[in-house]
């Protein structure tokens, strides 16, 4: 890819981010630092972000270009980009930089000298990591996920000493049962690769077949590259993507997987594809195209959650609802987990909310038996509340 063309493909992503529906002057310098660094050019990185948060853009699902933005980008390339973002800063900031630019100084002055920018970075970073270790259970995700980074930040490093970055692909396959917590850790995944520089924009963008599939051929590579359009810059999600490949004998399918495997190839520098879906067929999901098989090289495995992490979990939506939990009720609820032993389509955190969302209706009736529902009696759960297991009643007395 030319630097021309992962200028422009950084700030579309960084004027998507923004929600912006043009790419301004400011769009393009804000690329040119990212890329570029920002010593010695007057100004830093936030201060081109509090200045594009103030930008007024429509947004829209294409991304357009001002004349001015695309007179800017006709010099990259042309001529050094230094003097592109001294232009730049003087005409929006009033200041001359010196455009003597990280790029201008050796390998070891640029890692020595950390910029804000970098810093700042750092702590996305720690933050990304910070929330991803905050999730309940997942530890072998965790673990898989902080090596993949780690690799990552080591090709950085040997990036700035001029060294060749080892291959290691941005796309990812996740594997595992609904509600284990596979979108949430793919739009972390998209914060820190943003962080370390891998990706301009940092969003995700969630889809699944019905999204990407028409009803008939030829309009299903438009809605795929519609998707794609809108997660330039960051990283698309493809939900239960195996349901591609069952579409093949009508070529929906077909068409879907290799507008996909194109646009891994034409944009690897500027766009993350996460595919996620069930254990089996997503292993044969990935089998059943070789440009898929050769550009997926990692996969993680999300396994369901045990009974104390189901608790633990339920404990977190109670906590935020600010609804008490008595040591009798918890373990009412850890022997109901225990009897159900929810996993796959019936179980894990989808589960517990649909739990706790039944056992707020029964609390919600049971306060309201008396013709009067109080505060006092919404705050704190009973054992009363939590339903039977289905196909069990629960016991009565009467006569």
């Amino acid at each position: 890819m030319s630097v021309r063309s992962s200028i422009e493909d950084s700030a579309v992503g960084i004027a998507k981010g923004h929600d912006h529906g043009e790419i301004s002057e400011l769009h393009i310098l804000r690329a040119l630092l990212t890329k570029f660094g920002t010593e010695g050019a007057g100004v830093t990185n936030k201060d081109v972000d509090e200045k594009l948060v103030q930008l007024k853009s429509p947004s829209s699902s294409t991304i357009a270009i001002s004349a001015e933005a695309a007179s800017v980008l006709s010099r990259v390339g042309n001529e050094e980009p230094a003097r592109i973002i001294a232009d730049l800063v003087t005409k929006h900031f009033g200041e001359v930089a010196t455009a003597n630019l990280a790029m201008a100084k050796t390998p070891t002055e640029s890692i020595a000298q950390e910029s804000p920018a970098a810093e700042a970075s750092a702590e996305t970073l720690q933050k990304a990591m910070g929330e991803l270790n905050s999730l309940i259970g997942l530890d072998g995700v965790k673990d898989q996920i902080a090596k993949l980074m780690n690799m990552h930040e080591a090709n950085n490093i040997r990036e700035k000493q001029s060294l060749p970055r080892i291959p290691v692909g941005l796309h990812l396959v996740f594997t595992g049962s609904p509600g284990t917590g596979k979108t949430t850790v793919a739009r972390i995944v998209a914060q820190m690769y943003q962080a370390i520089g891998l990706l301009p924009g940092g969003q995700l963008v969630e889809v699944d077949r019905s999204t990407l599939v028409a009803g008939y051929v030829g309009q299903t590579a438009l809605k795929v590259q519609e998707a794609i359009n809108k997660a330039r810059g960051g990283v698309l999600f493809i939900d239960e993507a195996y349901a591609l490949s069952a579409d093949r004998g009508a070529g929906y399918g077909d068409e879907a997987i290799s507008t996909l495997v194109k646009a891994m190839e034409d944009q690897r520098d500027s766009l993350a594809i996460i595919v996620a879906g069930y254990h089996e067929p997503m292993k044969e999901f990935i089998a059943s195209n070789q440009g898929l098989k050769s550009r997926f090289q990692n996969t993680i495995s999300f396994a369901d959650y045990k009974t104390s992490e189901l608790l633990d979990i339920f404990k977190v939506i109670a906590g935020g609802y600010k609804i008490t939990l008595t040591d009798d009720v918890l373990k009412a609820i850890e022997k109901y987990f225990d009897e159900v032993k929810p996993s796959g389509d019936m179980g894990n955190a989808r589960y517990v909310r649909n739990l706790f969302e039944k056992m707020y209706l029964n609390l919600s009736n049971r306060a309201a038996s008396d013709g009067n529902i109080e505060l006092h009696e919404l705050v704190e759960f009973g054992v009363e509340d939590i339903p039977a297991p289905d196909g069990v009643k629960k016991p009565t007395i009467g006569f």
